[in-house]
């Protein structure tokens, strides 16, 4: 009887151990192997395309009025500084110090004014030597908001800048990094979207084209008012 009772607790302790390996193993599992880790890399903002249609109501995007958003000294140092912490991701790939060697992209120092394609020493794309234009506030500006569509082929690998406030600041930041930043714009009322708005809104409605049909009269209107007879026939003469 011992014997028997010694043999069904040898196979109940087996079983209870394997039951408690195989929970064991996939808590382990879980553990391991959790759906939960930090993201790798700099989170990158792309500009969501707007739905079905949105973007042809709304019209083109304005472009910032530089001569008015960086006219005030203390909002441009604003800016400056929010700039200064939007470049942080992009310190890997380029230098910002005055006579700084290039790294994976060229040195940004006095890149404001700067024909693109033609910092010493950096093997550009052919795309980007093919652009050819002095980068300045609105070039800039297009440039970080999607870099290989402003300029297709070029080599940047950056995906670009979303927000619109974001880029102004980061363009405040680069036109700061020269001992002489170049001159402002004069302030551009066409590029303020309140001023633009009025201006459309006073614009008077253009006139028929010439030999275009009249448009009909509203429904319930009075006819119009029957022409004049014709004078009698002069009498003929006796």
């Amino acid at each position: 009887m011992s014997s028997n009772n010694l043999w069904f607790n040898m196979v109940a302790g087996a079983v209870l151990a394997t039951g408690l390996g195989i929970m064991g193993l996939r808590t382990l599992g879980d553990i391991v192997y959790a759906n939960n880790h930090e993201a790798v890399g700099f989170p990158v903002e792309v500009a969501e395309a707007p739905a079905g249609g949105a973007e042809a109501a709304a019209g083109p995007e304005l472009m910032p009025d530089w001569g008015t958003v960086l006219a005030d000294p203390a909002k441009t140092a604003e800016l400056v500084a929010q700039g200064d912490k939007l470049h942080k991701v992009c310190s890997s790939c380029h230098n910002v110090e005055p006579g700084s060697a290039n790294k994976t992209g060229p040195s940004l120092y006095e890149v404001f004014g700067r024909t693109a394609g033609t910092h010493a020493g950096f093997a550009y794309s052919d795309a980007m030597k093919a652009y050819g234009k002095a980068w300045d506030y609105d070039g800039l500006y297009n440039f970080l908001k999607a870099p290989k569509g402003y300029i297709k082929g070029t080599a940047m690998a950056y995906a670009g800048m979303g927000k619109s406030s974001d880029r102004v600041a980061l363009v405040a930041y680069l036109h700061s990094l020269s001992p002489s930043p170049a001159a402002l714009p004069a302030p551009d009322p066409t590029r303020d979207p309140a001023q633009a708005a009025a201006a459309a809104a006073a614009a008077p409605a253009a006139a028929p084209a010439e030999g275009a049909a009249a448009a009909p009269a509203a429904e319930g209107a009075a006819p119009a008012a029957a022409p004049a007879a014709a004078p009698a026939a002069e009498a003929a003469p006796k």
